[in-house]
């Protein structure tokens, strides 16, 4: 607490000295003609500021730390540029001179603890941007994510889905959202992401232990959701979208204000609802109750000086999501655009409130990040008036990093993370899943990256401690006749888990044609709570719950292999990875019964994953306005002691895209595009007990767009199909599959985006 109050004072102390601001100015030219580049995109991550070149190629960004800061330059057409800038000019003038290209492969990315190019880090990290995003929409962002090599999902209809990372999922899979560790009770199959696209710049997935950065939970990977850029200092920005979904009569509708004052002092305010009756699948036919609707608003409000930036952020996000009843599908399907709630159905409430503070010592930097979040989860099943499963979270948490640099290739982060949730049944519920609980975790940790020349070393040690007490004392347990394992006398449980976590690896980068990535890695997850304490019915699932207190903390060594080579015309690139997990849970059926409901429990024993992704991109030079990607993922799960499959393990992929760009530009019509995008998923006949083999199917969609001149104002215009060939099929890993249920059918988004 006393590192907390100091680092408090001295931004205070930051925020009232007078400092004068740092400007970098420059212009964005071709390199081969000397021509500016209007429009073109220059970022600096660490301010999280983007500003676009004007039609003379020219840009300006302030105020700014006085310090190295890595700036990345963007177009269309060109490869990216990402460059160290020295600012310890006052008024610094650069000119970057950008090469055209038919593709580019390198961005900047944050999610590996230092701001680094993608193609630089030794960890594997997969980007997804905004626009991304609008091309080929999805009523649930994860389903959007899921067409990144090795990134699959486990769907519960259009409405509820988690990620799947290289074959492990559930709370193995850590999100971050607003720059802080985001939970909602995530380990109920039932329970989705819980989170959408709303005022987000885009996601990077980092496929891997990132235990070492995140702590326990990120022993598959991350989702995080990277926040929208601030505006540009003195101006006012603002946007407006409307989306529609023919599938499910789906629509949304999303808008943005943000601004910045010259004095560095900026703020923003978004909100957005979405709506979606019952979908309909290939044959046509409605699945009852797969209705759902949301609505967001986000604020922030922030400062950024020499000294460094602070922002605050608050969400809401209320999400009310249909549970289909596999004994009553027929009598749920009603009219086709009903969109009233029908039982079962889960209602969600999460209000999430951060911080992150940058203050800039030199060429260091001490980075604090705070965060809290309210979340209710409510299962309603019998009753609209009654409440079957509900559960109140609360989570405090806090990330203090320390980046010291010692010269221009090495730099050293030392931090400490702490995470308080409390979890609480409500008093009211009909049912009781888990106990009432308190998770104290306490970690430290440091890492070293050392970047000259051709190569990037990182490697890092991490130490944590969590401590996780159960209670079952209170009147409704004992009214409910809720044990916990083992019937302890004063009814409350209490289990530590610790251990020491280590990274290391290597990028050599011999030249701009071949990079070598190599990364071995360990990861660590403590049970959850329901592995741990579950002893009731699941609302909405059908299934009685049994979990173990003696399960010991889930342990992975995990070996990332990669490769790639570039040419103008082409890429070839390969990844490949060994898991190996000590204590693995999964989750099976049981020949008991409780009542009418079937037993399913939690069990423990060795496991490994392996496989890879391979992708090809053909770009040539004499046709720039053509690229074709195409990509294949494999992953196999096994337990060590018979060799029998793991469950949830998805099938082996293989996407293909194709990209056109014509040159075609009017006064009316410009940044034209279309795409075709293909999905072969193969036949899943490596299943696991009570598994059931799959049948592979192919997926076609499309997506064609540009930039429209409307009364002089413009308007972007997204049109994106998916299933187009209105394919039956079932997917492995959604959980409607054992009842027989198919996946969407055919679905046509329409996005128009207004900027102001």
């Amino acid at each position: 607490m006393k590192l907390l109050f100091i680092l408090i004072l001295s931004m205070i102390t930051a925020w009232v000295v007078a400092a004068e601001p740092v400007h970098l100015k420059g212009s964005v030219i071709d390199k081969a003609t000397k021509q500016p580049i209007p429009g073109a995109s220059i970022f600096i991550s660490e301010i999280n500021r983007t500003v676009i070149s004007d039609e003379n190629g020219r840009f300006e960004i302030h105020p700014l730390p006085q310090k190295n800061v890595l700036v990345q330059v963007s177009f269309i057409g060109y490869k990216s540029i990402i460059q160290k800038v020295d600012l310890s000019t006052i008024d610094l003038e650069v000119t970057f001179e950008m090469e055209e290209s038919t593709t580019t492969i390198d961005e900047v990315v944050v999610s590996g603890a230092y701001v680094m190019s993608r193609e630089s880090s030794p960890v594997v990290i997969s980007k997804v941007d905004r626009s991304a995003i609008l091309m080929h929409p999805s009523p649930s962002l994860m389903s959007t994510l899921s067409r990144v090599p090795g990134v699959s999902e486990v769907s519960m209809g259009p409405g509820i889905s988690k990620p799947v990372i290289r074959g492990m999922s559930f709370s193995r899979v850590l999100s971050v959202y607003q720059g802080a560790r985001f939970e909602n009770q995530q380990w109920g199959a039932d329970h989705g992401l819980g989170l959408t696209e709303t005022g987000i710049s885009g996601v990077e997935i980092i496929k891997g232990p990132a235990s070492l950065m995140y702590g326990s939970g990120a022993m598959a990977g991350v989702i995080h959701l990277l926040e929208e850029n601030d505006a540009s200092a003195g101006q006012v920005e603002g946007d407006i979208n409307l989306r529609g979904y023919s599938n499910s009569l789906g629509g949304r509708m999303e808008a943005g204000w943000k601004g910045m004052g010259a004095n560095g002092f900026n703020w923003s305010l978004r909100g957005a609802s979405e709506s979606h009756a019952d979908y309909l699948d290939g044959d046509g036919q409605a699945v009852g109750n797969t209705r759902f609707n949301t609505h967001n608003i986000k604020a922030g409000l922030g400062l950024s000086q020499k000294w460094g930036d602070t922002k605050i952020r608050y969400t809401y996000l209320k999400q009310r999501l249909g549970i289909l009843d596999e004994d009553e599908r027929e009598e749920m399907v009603t009219t086709r655009n009903d969109r009233n709630m029908q039982l079962p159905f889960q209602q969600v409430t999460d209000h999430f409130l951060s911080s992150i503070s940058n203050i800039f010592l030199g060429e260091d930097k001490i980075m604090v990040t705070l965060g809290y979040h309210w979340n209710f989860r409510e299962e309603i099943e019998d009753d609209f008036e009654g409440i079957d499963l509900g559960l109140r979270q609360q989570n405090f948490m806090y990330d203090i990093k320390y980046f010291k640099s010692f010269s221009p290739s090495l730099e050293v982060i030392v931090g400490g993370q702490g995470f308080y949730l409390q979890n609480t049944n409500y008093d009211e519920a009909e049912e009781i899943l888990i106990p009432d609980a308190i998770k104290d975790d306490r970690s430290v940790y440091s890492l070293l990256n050392y970047n000259k020349n051709n190569w990037v070393l990182q490697g890092g040690l991490r130490y944590d401690h969590r401590k996780v007490t159960a209670d079952a004392r209170a009147d409704k347990f004992l009214a409910y006749g809720f044990e916990l394992p083992g019937a302890p006398e004063d009814r409350i449980l209490e289990r530590s888990f610790g251990g020491i976590t280590a990274s290391g690896g290597a990028t050599f980068r011999p030249s701009d044609r071949w990079r070598f990535r190599v990364n071995l890695a360990t990861g660590f997850r403590a049970p959850d709570l329901a592995e741990l304490y579950s002893n009731g019915p699941h609302p909405g699932t059908s299934r009685f719950e049994l979990g173990n207190a003696n399960f010991e903390r889930e342990q992975n060594v995990q070996t990332d292999l990669g490769i790639r080579y570039r040419t103008p015309h082409y890429t070839l690139m390969a990844e490949a990875f060994y898991n190996r997990v000590d204590n693995y849970i999964f989750f099976s059926a049981t020949d008991q019964r409780v009542e009418d409901l079937v037993v399913w429990s939690f069990e423990q024993d060795d496991a490994y994953l392996y496989g890879g992704e391979a992708l090809v991109e053909i770009h040539p030079m004499a046709m720039k306005w053509l690229n074709f990607m195409t990509s294949y993922s494999t992953v196999i799960g096994q337990r060590r002691s018979d060799l029998s499959y793991l469950p949830y393990i998805p099938a082996f992929n293989w996407n293909q895209e194709i990209t056109v760009r014509p040159s075609f530009s009017s006064n009316s019509l410009s940044a034209l595009y279309l795409k075709l995008l293909g999905s072969w998923v193969m036949d899943q006949q490596r299943v696991a007990l009570l598994e059931e083999q799959t049948p592979g199917y192919y997926l076609l969609g499309a997506n064609i767009g540009a930039e429209l001149k409307v009364a002089g104002q413009g308007i972007d215009v997204f049109l994106s199909g998916s299933n187009l060939l209105n394919k039956t099929y079932m997917d492995h890993l959604s959980l409607y599959r054992p009842f027989g249920i198919n996946q969407i059918g055919r679905n046509i988004a329409l996005h128009l985006r207004y900027k102001f």
